[in-house]
């Protein structure tokens, strides 16, 4: 049995937080890990926040227990990979989120994203949340 059925985009983890219905209706129940690419851009989230404290509160709560990927080398020569593959169709998608599909590239997880534009991104298994 896998230890992971998803490796979740920061679209994913925000549709958890605010508790939409589609995403909870996919995602719950099923065990997700993140990148630190993830947890980068929900930090910053909570710094942009008028109630930091209650918003990590709330950010913790949802990442517990969730498996964090660090980048590695094989990531780092993936994201050239798909940089480049992107930018010669003129496709490009914003540059954390070629961090995050490469990771999902190495791992074989399916991406739970929210974000159309990793349909782009050849060979990866989105799951629409």
């Amino acid at each position: 049995m896998a230890e992971v059925d998803y490796l979740a985009d920061t679209c994913a983890i925000i549709g958890l937080l605010r508790r939409d219905t589609q995403t909870q209706r996919i995602l719950t129940g099923k065990r997700l890990a993140i990148t630190v690419v993830t947890l980068a851009e929900l930090s910053l989230g909570v710094l942009k926040s008028e109630h930091r404290q209650a918003a990590w509160s709330n950010v913790a709560a949802v990442l517990r227990g969730k498996r964090l990927y660090f980048m590695s080398e094989p990531d780092a020569l993936r994201y050239a990979k798909v940089y480049f593959d992107l930018a010669q169709r003129g496709q490009l998608i914003p540059i954390n989120d070629i961090w995050i599909a490469a990771t999902a590239l190495r791992t074989g997880f399916p991406l739970a994203a929210r974000d159309q534009h990793f349909s782009r991104v050849q060979g990866l298994q989105l799951i629409e949340c």
